[in-house]
């Protein structure tokens, strides 16, 4: 018995990690993700037009985000881990976007797709 509550003691952090996110919020992270990279720099000549497009982007994102963000850390992500994997995942979210991105590095969501998110 004390064998077992060993063995469950060591399995259980491993279990909440193991734990999948739903694909909707996978979604909403690398979008979140996207439209964060893609709002980042203002041009210095941005018409204010541009500017007020490039806001609702930015709150878009946001949104998505912080709307990810509980899911990711009720599925078993540490505030750390949490943290590292968004650090990943801009990386590779601004090869993408910035038009860098590996050979076979497809962006997995259309603009199309992560736009509709946000309502735009």
């Amino acid at each position: 018995m004390k064998r077992f509550l060993a063995y469950a003691m060591v399995l259980l952090p491993v279990a909440a990690v193991a734990q999948q996110v739903p694909a909707e919020a996978q979604m909403d992270m690398w979008c979140g993700t996207a439209f964060e990279v893609m709002t980042h720099d203002a041009p210095a000549d941005a018409t204010p037009e541009k500017l007020a497009a490039a806001a609702v982007f930015q709150r878009g994102g946001e949104a998505l985000i912080d709307r990810a963000i509980p899911i990711y850390l009720e599925a078993g992500y540490s505030d750390q881990a949490l943290a590292e994997y968004r650090s990943r995942l801009e990386e590779s979210v601004s090869r993408i976007v910035n038009g860098s991105a590996r050979t076979g590095e497809d962006p997995p969501y259309s603009f199309q797709d992560c736009s509709a998110l946000i309502g735009q």
